[in-house]
């Protein structure tokens, strides 16, 4: 009877310590993803120290990029972690031209390193936010009638700030929808940046 009843306490006890390493292992340890989606750019007046356009640019774009972090459990609920990502656009040159004046800015790849802090909702699933550090490779072209095309290429820099929500799919596969937003307003530029991403990810 004593047996028995050992036996009746310790399974339960047992299934409990082999489920909680899972359960603990959720978004944490390093992972690698892709994501895309929706990206629209809003540019100007100023566009670079000196040079002002006579109205705004903007352009809507397919996005897509490559990512690699790692998150850490601080506490049961809580995950903080940073990420590195390169991302381009397809189609995001953006224009101007009044028929014999023009200038365009063709963004050609992003880089960003954020950190983010989560927050598990859910066993499967975790909410969060993230900011840090967004550059983007631009090439600026301006033609204007009687003059050679001022031509040059650089970084703008600036700050991301955003927030989402990821689901995992068993160990490994992990799925994530998110919103972010870029200001890339320096030297002299007025550049901001909407995105809506969609990605999934891989949790090693």
């Amino acid at each position: 009877m004593n047996t028995r009843i050992s036996m009746m306490l310790f399974l339960p006890a047992a299934m409990i310590t082999v489920n909680a390493p899972a359960q603990a292992e959720n978004f944490e340890g390093p992972f690698v993803g892709v994501e895309g989606g929706y990206s629209r750019d809003d540019i100007g007046p100023d566009i670079e120290d000196d040079i002002e356009i006579s109205e705004d640019l903007d352009r809507d774009a397919a996005y897509f990029q490559l990512f690699a972090g790692y998150d850490h459990a601080v506490a049961d609920k809580v995950r903080l972690g940073v990420e590195a990502a390169i991302g381009i656009g397809a189609d995001d040159e953006l224009s101007l031209s009044d028929g014999t004046d023009s200038v365009s800015l063709d963004p050609e790849f992003s880089f960003e390193l954020t950190g983010r802090a989560g927050y598990l909702v859910g066993e499967n699933t975790m909410l969060y936010a993230r900011g840090g550090y967004h550059s983007s490779r631009v090439e600026l072209t301006i033609t204007e009638e009687g003059t050679a095309d001022f031509q040059d290429k650089g970084y703008v820099e600036g700050f991301l700030v955003g927030g989402g929500f990821e689901h995992a799919f068993g160990d490994n596969l992990r799925s994530r929808i998110e919103y972010r937003y870029s200001d890339l307003g320096s030297n002299g530029a007025n550049w901001d940046r909407h995105q809506v991403l969609a990605g999934v990810l891989y949790n090693f």
